[in-house]
């Protein structure tokens, strides 16, 4: 520690934190967490999660003792997190879910990342480990569980091109949403001064990244840099210097899941998946399946929370969100939150999630009805991903000569939990060039598709943008705030 002792209390917070924001005041609270047991009438159980503890996107001067996997890979912590998770979903799915894994009963999604594949295998091994017919090496307590990655529903914000996305992160990421603004004024004098010690630029993301950092050093026990241990900054000790350095971690990440427009996309197709599939259990078309566990990201993962009602303003490191069916008395589901121990990783609590007063005002005893909980929460739902990105089909012209060509668009809505999604057809003429005006040139040209950046009108069917033409309206999805 640079020599000097870690306050006892901001090392808790730390081992609370693992890799997500944190209010110290919530220590209390987040210590009587009371886990819950499943229902004995449960037929179908959803498990959403992000990835387990990882290493920062980019490494502080001298760190030698930790941080070997590389950049934003999974660390030891991380699959101690979601091995445990596995164990506790094991525990709760109980007799519902064959103790072998069989692929009739349980389906398995994962993001493309390393982190996020590796916390959903390190989960399905504490989920089965392997009994009688599965056993196939007496020296290994696992076996290999298949799993699907599915970027468009769980990594949308790679998925490229999708400029509806590009256009929801673009005020995040710049730091143009009034409540980043303001957190770089306020913070202007501090975030200067860290940036003349890590050489990096003072930039929002670059601070949640120096608090990823900091979460690691704590985690390993390493020492900590001397100008956090010693600091020269008028009015900071060392404790003040990394609470408000931790303060910054995941904030673009939680600020897209409280900002409609990227909150929508970010979760709209995962939220599809889910209501499909209780659709296909209620119809009877999927009795078999018991069990459905994702793997995402910090944005994904709380932005479909949100959607779900959960009133959750950050998720940690191997914590999520469960979602559990029953059809007896009648069908209803019940939303629970679950996520790691605080003093020890290897633990994991599933309990009852605090419900929006919306969801909370349909649920009584926290059971909803089936019926009124799609209809609440199924206007953010995305039908189709490629719709819901803004990405033209092209390939559907009109058999005659006029050039026009049919395209499927999404409206992001900017209200809270409200119908975001759209997927009615019209008609772009793209021999005339005077329909539909686009703000999204400029996104496309970074993808390689436009000749010139500036903004304008964009016509997916030639690959080409026109930048002659301004454009003079924005869509949804940029006026949105």
């Amino acid at each position: 520690m640079g020599g000097s002792e870690f306050p006892a209390m901001m090392m808790l917070a730390v081992f609370l934190i693992l890799h997500g924001s944190l209010v110290i005041a919530d220590l209390e609270v987040s210590e009587t967490r009371e886990s819950v047991a499943r229902d004995p009438n449960t037929k179908l159980v959803f498990v959403g999660t992000r990835h387990g503890n990882r290493n920062p996107a980019q490494f502080l001067k001298n760190i030698t003792s930790w941080g070997k996997e590389g950049e934003m890979e999974l660390t030891s912590f991380g699959k101690r997190q979601a091995y445990g998770l596995g164990v506790s979903v094991r525990s709760f799915v109980g007799d519902l879910v064959e103790s072998n894994y069989l692929s009739k009963e349980t389906k398995a999604y994962s993001s493309s990342a390393n982190r996020c594949q590796m916390t959903l295998q390190a989960a399905l091994a504490g989920i089965f480990p392997p009994q009688d017919f599965a056993e196939w090496n007496q020296k290994l307590d696992w076996t290999p569980v298949p799993y699907q990655i599915d970027d468009p529903m769980l990594r949308m914000y790679a998925v490229s091109p999708c400029p509806n996305s590009d256009a929801a992160w673009q005020p995040i990421s710049d730091d143009n949403l009034p409540e980043l603004v303001r957190l770089t004024r306020e913070k202007k004098a501090f975030m200067d001064h860290v940036a003349s010690h890590t050489g990096w630029n003072a930039s929002i993301s670059n601070m949640a990244d120096v608090a990823d950092n900091l979460i690691e050093i704590q985690l390993y026990n390493s020492p900590m840099p001397d100008w956090i241990a010693r600091p020269t900054l008028p009015g900071y000790d060392e404790a003040r210097m990394i609470k408000e350095i931790l303060e910054f971690s995941e904030n673009h990440q939680n600020m897209c899941a409280d900002y409609a427009p990227c909150r929508n996309l970010m979760g709209g197709v995962w939220l599809k998946h889910i209501l499909d599939t209780l659709k296909k259990q209620v119809d009877g078309k999927a009795n078999d399946l018991n069990l459905v566990i994702y793997a995402s990201h910090t944005e994904v993962t709380l932005s479909v929370m949100k959607l779900l009602y959960n009133d959750q303003h950050e998720v940690t490191t191997s914590a999520g969100f469960v979602l559990e069916f029953r059809d007896k008395p009648a069908p209803s589901v019940r939303l629970l939150s679950h996520e790691p121990g605080h003093n020890n990783v290897d633990e994991h609590t599933i309990y009852q999630a605090t419900y929006l007063p919306q969801l909370k005002a349909i649920c009584p005893g926290n059971w909803c009805p089936l019926d009124a909980f799609i209809r609440l929460v199924s206007g953010t739902a995305i039908d189709d991903w490629k719709a819901g990105c803004g990405v033209l089909k092209c390939d559907e012209k009109k058999p005659d000569n006029s050039g026009t060509a049919n395209v499927a668009t999404t409206a992001l809505s900017a209200d809270s939990n409200t119908s975001a999604t759209s997927s009615s057809g019209f008609d772009r003429d793209c021999a005339r060039e005077v329909d539909e005006l686009g703000a999204y040139c400029s996104v496309w040209a970074r993808h390689g598709f436009c000749a010139m950046h500036r903004p304008t009108k964009y016509l997916h069917c030639r690959k080409t943008c026109l930048c002659d033409k301004p454009a003079v309206q924005l869509p949804a999805a940029l006026r949105a705030t």
